[in-house]
């Protein structure tokens, strides 16, 4: 099992871990089709950030490439949250600025929509 820290809405890191938990994330591509990916996740915008990893790994062949234009369809625990690729990109960029230590260091290792 996966832990992270608590992240609240407004951006505060608290120092207390939480069990990461399993969520499905759905891309609607072009042509209709939709492409599912199960992950790990601490929160829908976790979630959708580990779909942008590993859409952009090369043997992702058929995935579709995800920009700011995409909406991320995650569910966890019964629910459904929308994830828009704007909305995402704002999280990525607000994460590599406030994480410090190797957290960011493995943070920023990760890519962006655009």
């Amino acid at each position: 099992m996966l832990y992270g820290p608590v992240v609240l809405p407004h951006g505060t890191v608290l120092p207390i871990f939480v069990a990461a938990k399993w969520a499905t994330v759905t891309v609607t591509a072009p042509d209709g089709r939709r492409h599912s990916l199960d992950v790990q996740a601490i929160s829908t915008y976790d979630a959708a950030h580990l779909y942008v990893m590993e859409a952009r790994k090369e043997r992702a062949v058929g995935f579709p490439k995800p920009t700011l234009a995409t909406v991320f369809e995650v569910v966890t625990d019964g629910r459904v949250y929308r994830v828009k690729g704007e909305s995402l990109q704002k999280w990525i960029v607000e994460r590599r600025q406030k994480w410090n230590g190797p957290k960011g260091f493995m943070f920023t290792k990760r890519p962006r929509l655009v």
